[in-house]
């Protein structure tokens, strides 16, 4: 008999069946618990590396880490830091918006079209080519220094990546389901939600996920270049000022607060849309 049809004989039974949920949690927790364990010893590697770096270098240079948790903890309670951050955070919302709703029009038509795919290939190309600093610098020029120029700016970099990445993906859909969904008489609504919308929905949270994080080294970078507030701004300020204790402050508490919506916000959203895939075993 082989061990599934022991499982299955186990799991027929009351006290089986109490048994598989049972070790089956403990196996779920000891899992977690390890990932936690090696979260946690990264964490404390690249606290390690920092203080090492902080001992070989003269702290003007490379401030120890308790340092600069201090100057952000004091800076958290002055207060004029946080609106630093609403305002880069604003700038990030609606690049993030323009770059990928743009890259989605453009990704979608080119997966789909053969003349679009034709027609954006060299832009695209061209995009990815440009260096980012030669577009910022354009757009000042031709925009003008204010927020919209910012904001056009830090998206413009972006829709390349996000597009060819939303094109990829189209071009992976698997036809054949489609045709056999057809071929048993389903709804255009119901192969777009049930068939088209699982293969290309991987993509399109991969997508998002990576231009968020880009989007936001792009506004930091625009504000550096030509604003006069935000997270960006302070750091290019201070960096004047030799500063470097208020820099890596500054950096810190905006990588805190991306992290937490790349990691919790979005990963929980990918947790509830990816629900129904069953959880593969990785060593």
């Amino acid at each position: 008999m082989s061990l599934q049809q022991i499982g299955l004989r186990l799991y027929a039974q009351p006290v089986g069946a109490r048994l598989i949920r049972r070790l089956a949690s403990r196996l779920k927790f000891a899992q977690v618990s390890r990932e936690r364990a090696i979260k946690s010893l990264s964490v404390l590697t690249l606290l390690a590396l920092w203080y090492l770096g902080a001992a070989m270098l003269p702290s003007s240079i490379m401030p120890a880490p308790h340092v600069v948790f201090e100057v952000l903890w004091n800076e958290m309670l002055a207060g004029p830091i946080w609106s630093d951050v609403a305002i880069t955070l604003s700038r990030i919302v609606v690049a993030f918006s323009l770059a990928l709703s743009v890259a989605l029009v453009l990704g979608f038509a080119m997966g789909l079209s053969k003349t679009a795919e034709s027609f954006f290939d060299i832009w695209m190309v061209g995009g990815l080519t440009v260096p980012s600093l030669v577009l910022i610098l354009t757009v000042y020029m031709v925009v003008g220094l204010n927020d919209h120029a910012a904001v056009l700016a830090a998206a413009l970099p972006v829709i390349p990546i996000l597009t060819i990445n939303i094109w990829q993906g189209i071009q992976a859909v698997d036809h054949k389901l489609i045709d056999m969904s057809a071929a048993y008489h389903a709804s255009r609504a119901r192969i777009i939600r049930s068939v088209i919308a699982p293969q290309i929905a991987p993509v399109m949270v991969a997508s998002a996920k990576f231009g968020l994080g880009l989007i936001w080294k792009m506004v930091l970078f625009v504000e550096l270049l030509g604003r006069s507030d935000g997270v960006g701004y302070r750091i290019e300020y201070y960096y004047q000022m030799f500063n470097m204790a208020e820099v890596l402050a500054h950096a810190l508490l905006f990588l805190f607060i991306m992290l937490f919506i790349e990691i919790v916000l979005l990963g929980k959203l990918e947790r509830h849309l990816f629900r129904w895939r069953p959880v593969q075993r990785r060593f």
